[in-house]
């Protein structure tokens, strides 16, 4: 029924409770599920951690990267992989709550359609850099992104199929937004992460990123076949378990 894909990176600590909440949550409704959990090459032990988890839970499925590809990289390569009709995308350090998943579910057997977390974040939260880039950047591509959405999303196998047929894949949640994907939303309060040196997001891979999407995503890219592609990297995964 449910596949959950979540990319790690130097995420060790947060890992056995994000498991054991997943597990909590989604067998009051199925039997039926996986957990994907691909280390991107972690500095710290999650690869051990994810071994030890394994051997505790059958359900869980673990991969391990080569090398550093990033998050996005990790998630397509968890995405491939999953087996169920339906596949989350989350976080691994917990600031994408484990108990929306049920509502996620819920909502998409409504309508039949992919499902989407509109982050709400605190009060003092300081999100003014992101809220211009992502208005900027909604402007030069002409399409619909807003810096509450981010990758908690919920997607079926017709969209799966869409997205791994993408040959310039970048960002999960730009992609399947460049794909015109029409989410169904659901607003739910985004929790603070559970990693205990914050971010794995450097000032350096911020700015990288933000010149990945504005070059991926505005409109003469997208419109003009021309235009040099991005070269693709090559996923090699190190050891399955």
């Amino acid at each position: 029924m449910i596949s959950i894909v979540s990319p790690v990176y130097n995420s060790k600590d947060t890992l056995n409770r994000l498991v054991k909440k997943i597990n909590l949550y989604l067998k009051q409704i199925t039997k039926n599920f996986e957990i994907v959990l691909v280390d991107d090459c972690s500095e710290d032990k999650s690869w051990d951690k994810i071994k030890k988890l394994k051997k505790k839970y059958k359900f869980i499925k673990g991969l391990k990267l080569n090398k550093n590809y990033g998050q996005h990289k990790a998630i397509e390569i968890g995405v491939s992989i999953s087996k169920n009709n339906l596949v989350i995308v989350m976080d691994c350090d917990l600031e994408d709550n484990p108990k929306h998943i049920i509502d996620m579910i819920n909502l998409y057997n409504i309508n039949k359609k992919p499902v989407i977390i509109h982050n709400i974040y605190s009060l003092n939260s300081k999100r003014l850099v992101s809220k211009i880039f992502w208005f900027f950047l909604k402007i030069i591509s002409l399409k619909n992104f807003n810096q509450n959405l981010g990758n908690y999303i919920l997607i079926d196998k017709k969209i799966k199929k869409k997205y791994l047929k993408l040959k310039d894949k970048t960002y999960y949640y730009g992609d399947l937004i460049n794909l015109n994907t029409k989410f169904q939303i659901l607003k739910k309060k985004r929790n603070k992460s559970l990693r205990k040196k914050g971010s794995t997001y450097s000032f350096f891979k911020l700015m990288l990123m933000g010149a990945t999407l504005i070059k991926t995503y505005n409109f003469f890219s997208l419109q003009l076949k021309f235009i040099k592609k991005n070269k693709q990297k090559k996923i090699t995964v190190d050891e399955t378990i």
